[in-house]
Formats: C-alpha cells, structure tokens, sequence
C-alpha cells in the first residue's frame, strides 16, 4: 500500500476537520458517500477534529508554561523562578517614628530618675486596625537610644502656683508594622532527613527573625525574645541560597548612625536554612542536607596535617546541616505589612501587648508611671507594599536571571532593589539610570492616603544603598535618591449620543482614564500613549468620538512641587495658567526619575461632552 500523505501544518478544529474530510476522499472514495452534517461520517470528522484540536490546544498550553515570558499561571512563573534559584519576596512592612511618653514625679528641681521606666523591644502600638513593633529598647533613663543617637526629651508640667509638679518625659523610637509570633516544631528522627522542609501556618508572613533549636522533645514553655537573641550556639541562620556559607548578621557592639538601621557582620555557619513563598502566598522554610559529624571528623583530620577531603565520602555538610532528630526548632517570625500599613501621622494612638518595666522604690507611684505611658507616631508610615503581581514576579525573574546574582544592567539594579529584606522597608517605585558609572537609585513611597509621594525616608534610602553594595560591579558608584512625581490633569471633550445617560457615560470616561493612569500599571520613566486613552474612551457605550485629549501639569499646594520635563503650550487666553503640556505626536515623555499620577480624580479628570442624535445610515 502506497503511503498516505498527511498535512502537519492545520491545527485549529475547521482545518482539520477539512484535512479528515481530503483524506477521505482521496483514499476512500467509495467508502464515504455522504458528508451532510447530518450523517453519522460527520459526527465522526467532528469527533477526531474535535479531540486532535484539544490536544494541540493542551501541548501548545504546556509549552507556553514553561516559557517565561509566555508563562500566564502565577505558579508557573514561581516554579520557572526556582529552576533559576530566585526567591519571590512576600509583603513588605512600613515602617514609622513614634514618641512615646510617660510622666514622673519631680524631685528637686528635675524628675525623679528612679522612676524612669525601661520598655522592652517588641512592645506593640495599635492605630489604623494596624499593629507594630518597637525595634529596639527604649531605656527612658538614658538620653540616646541604641544607636547612639540623643532622641529624648523633658517637659516640665506646673501647677497653678508655678511650681513643677512633675515631668513628661518622651523617647522617639522606630516602630515596624507587624506581629512577632513563634511557632514550635518537634523533630523526629523521620524529621531529621536531607532538605527538610517546614511549612509556617499563616499566609501573611513577613520573614522568619530568628530561629533557635533545643535538645529534646515535650517543651511546653516558649524561648523569651530575649533567649531568641541571645542564643547564638543554638541559632539557625537565613541564607539565599544553602551553598552559603558566610552570613550578614546584626553587629550589636557597633552603633548606627540612622534610627532602625544594624550594623552587619558575615560570620560562617552550618546551621542554614532558605525560606520561599508559594504562588498562593504560604511560607515554607528548607534545611540543609548533611551532618555535624563529617565536619568533627574533617577537624579531627586536620590536627594532624592530613588533608583528606571526606566530603567526597560522607553525607556532608556543603549546603548546610541537617536538622537533628529529638530536638525541638522555635521558629520566631513576623506577619503582618502591605500597602495597607501606611497610616497617616497620628494614626499611631494605643498599647498593645508591651512589657514595661518601672523600678523605683513606691510601687504605687511605680504604677502611677506605667499607667502614664503614651504613644503617637510623628511621621507617616511608609514602606508599606503587597506581595509582587504576576507581571512584576515576570519582570523580577527576567531581569535577576541575567544577572547572575549581580547588579550589571540598569534592569538589575531595579530586580535587586526589590529583593531587600522587608525589614528594611520597601519602595514603590524603583528607577535607575547610569552615566559613567554612577548609578542612580530613584525611590519613591506610598502616602498614607495611597497616592505616590517623594518623601522617602533616608533610612530606607541608605537601607537600599548598602543593600546594593553587596551586588554592585566594583567600578559602579551608587546614589540613592527620591524621585519625582508628576501630579497631571485632563480636560476630555467627547462626542455622545442622545440615547444614553449622561451621567454614566461621564462616570465611564473618568474611571476609564483613571485606570489607565493607575499608579500600580505604570514605573518611572514610561512613555505614556495618549492615543491608548483615546482608543480606550472611544470603545465606551454611547461615545461616539473623542474630540480632544488636555493634559495640565499641576504642582504646588497640596501637588507635588515637580514639574514635567516635557514643554508647555504657550501662554493664551484659555491657558492663564501656561501649565498646559505641550503632548507631541499624542504621547508624554517622563525622565527615568519621574512619573505621572492623577493625585485627585474626582477633581482632576474634567469631562465635557456634546450629546447628537445617534446617526442613522440604514
């Protein structure tokens, strides 16, 4: 029998159907006489058609998952990320300066310091359905904080006579959205295996900050904050990667110069372990693979000069220890952060759980002083940000990769910045730009009501730059930096028709033009096509035409003083202002540090429109 030539190249439901029905014909002619959707050959060419059309859909479906940038599973692309070794990072917390206060009696002339209460780190303040932390102590006998930095001051109160009845004493300290909790796990010699993995309970987790192992099983008491700080024999330490043998860890006996900000050293270590997020937003911690006994034996080799590498031989320890059967692991981890945790200045207004110590000599007086405390934050909570989106989780992989754990390419330095610990705070926005070899970091920060705003901590901007350092090429100069934003403005005049309700059309166009300036779509330095609004406003129910797009540039008052790059129209009587930008070719141009935003959209986007009959062309 000669051979059957079959067409490779149809892959939708109508061409092979047709490709079934030429076969037919050609090689069984008088098999097949009719093929009227009516008869059973045609259920038959619908069937096959029907089955090979899904299974090419299904094969072309799986091959575009494990493309990058073609990948539209969440999972996917998280599953593509650790192929590369990425981490996904999780929420970010924001982060704040709070006073808090408390009033002692006076002795002499000057308040009783015996009273002056010590308020340990990790005390909770609630404001905004938000809770945070205390960073540090805060010792109210002492003028500094941890730092090193003077951040007390004393009030004196009198009484109608003059006389200093007491005084009101206040310590600004550094807060962080979120709640320390701790999880206990038992570990059973079937625990104690090569990469065990550890799932936390809660799908908001910020970061593990500590974690220490105890021998034995049964504990019904948990670690103190203290011990979690304090046990270093016993302590398990965060890495990127389990081949990491050296780790940044807090230095307690340099101080910082900046409120919030560690001084780090890199230690080594065998007790490593990574943490991830899944693509549903849980949090899972991985040990390492070998033993401390290889590495004993290596030691005991070493004395005498022999210089066998046993790793060749043994389970061993070259991406870190295994966790040890009978002991159990006290896992200290925070949850809390998004975009959520940005409050406004005075948000901050009451107690939480807190563990403040007065210690003078009338404990009457002693509780007189506890019951005084106080609490209000001084500046606005910023850092605050959700868990990545797809397309960012798409961007951060693409351009991390690249890389090679390295900052090399402007779009690495972006990638990186957004991997910094969540502890250390987060930006909005992120926009580099290079000119020889000086890298600038451009940042800006969400205000408490959700708009974008250029004032950026300097914490968080030194935070970045060091964070960086590690990254960076030897030859590049890093400059961190707040970038600007662009409050804008728009008339849009539109054709509508005479049918359709007024209101709603209006209602449309301003959401319409809203969304497609959302300040969570666009990054520093986009061009913006203005000729996509029109499209999208055209495409409204009852919009018959979109006569004319203005864009103003608004700044001052209550805008950000920033003005656009971009030149204005000329002055004129319709333009008093001359803040109109001058769009050329339907597009705005932004510089890599800056970047557009309705700032007030109910005020900002003026719709005008001119209502006709609905043309007839029957």
């Amino acid at each position: 029998m000669a051979e059957k030539k079959i067409a490779y190249t149809e892959r939708d439901f109508l061409g092979l159907r047709n490709e079934l029905l030429r076969l037919t014909n050609i090689y069984y002619p008088d098999l097949i006489k009719n093929a009227n959707d009516s008869s059973i050959y045609s259920v038959f060419l619908d069937l096959n058609a029907a089955v090979a059309d899904n299974l090419h859909f299904n094969i072309d479906r799986t091959l575009q998952e494990t493309v990058l940038g073609f990948a539209q599973e969440r999972s996917s692309i998280f599953n593509i990320a650790r192929t590369y070794g990425l981490k996904i990072p999780g929420n970010r917390p924001s982060l704040t300066l709070c006073d808090f206060s408390i009033v002692v009696p006076a002795r002499g002339d000057k308040e009783d310091a015996r009273y002056l209460g010590f308020l340990r780190r990790g005390a909770q303040v609630r404001g905004g359905g938000q809770v945070f932390e205390l960073s540090n102590d805060c010792d109210f006998s002492s003028p500094y904080n941890v730092e090193g930095v003077v951040n007390r001051t004393k009030i004196p109160n009198l009484n109608a006579n003059g006389i200093i009845q007491n005084y009101t004493i206040t310590k600004r300290e550094v807060v962080v959205n979120g709640v320390t909790k701790i999880f206990k796990k038992e570990i059973t010699d079937i625990d104690s295996k090569p990469f065990f993995k550890l799932f936390l309970p809660e799908r908001n987790v910020l970061g593990v900050t500590s974690i220490i192992q105890k021998e034995g099983l049964g504990y019904t008491t948990l670690p103190s904050s203290l011990e979690f700080i304090t046990s270093k024999e016993n302590k398990w330490y965060e890495v990127d990667a389990l081949a990491e043998s050296e780790i940044f860890e807090i230095d307690p006996s340099t101080p910082a110069d900046e409120p919030g900000m560690k001084v780090g050293k890199y230690i080594n270590t065998d007790k490593r372990f990574v943490s991830e997020f899944t693509p549903e937003g849980f949090f899972f911690l991985t040990f390492g693979n070998g033993n401390n006994r290889s590495q004993k034996l290596l030691d005991e080799f070493s004395k005498y000069g022999v210089n066998v590498n046993l790793n060749k031989f043994m389970n061993n320890i070259s991406l870190g220890s295994a966790v040890r059967g009978n002991t159990t692991l006290f896992i200290q981890y925070r949850v809390g952060g998004g975009k959520a945790s940005n409050l406004g200045a005075g948000a901050i207004n009451s107690l939480g759980v807190i563990d403040f110590v007065v210690s003078g000599p009338v404990s009457l007086i002693n509780s007189s002083v506890s019951n005084s405390l106080q609490v209000t934050n001084v500046t606005s909570a910023i850092g605050g940000d959700d868990q990545m989106s797809t397309e960012e989780v798409r961007n951060y992989v693409t351009f991390n990769f690249a890389a090679q754990n390295r900052a090399v390419t402007i779009n690495d330095y972006v990638a990186r910045t957004r991997t910094m610990p969540a502890q250390y705070g987060a930006a909005a926005k992120v926009g580099v730009t290079e000119i020889e070899n000086k890298i600038k970091i451009s940042l800006l920060s969400y205000s408490p009501e959700g708009s974008l705003t250029s004032n950026v901590s300097s914490t968080l901007k030194n935070n970045v730059a060091e964070y960086l350092s590690n990254y960076r090429m030897i030859n590049d100069y890093i400059e961190v930096t707040s970038a600007n934003v662009i409050d804008i403005s728009l008339d849009v005049d539109v054709v509508i028709t005479n049918d359709v309700n007024q209101s709603q059309v209006v209602g449309n166009v301003i959401s319409t033009t809203k969304d497609f300036f959302n300040i969570d779509s666009n990054e520093l330095g986009q061009t913006i096509s203005l000729s996509q609004l029109y499209g999208k406003i055209s495409e409204q129910p009852g919009v018959l035409n979109v006569i004319d797009i203005r864009v103003f540039n608004e700044f001052g008052g209550t805008y950000s003083d920033s003005q656009i790059s971009q030149p204005y129209m000329a002055q004129s009587s319709t333009n008093p202002s001359n803040n109109r930008i001058n769009v050329m070719d339907q597009t705005l141009f932004f510089l890599p540090d800056e970047i557009p935003q309705i700032k007030y959209p109910d005020v900002d986007i003026r719709v005008r429109v001119k209502q006709i009959d609905r043309p007839n062309f029957s």
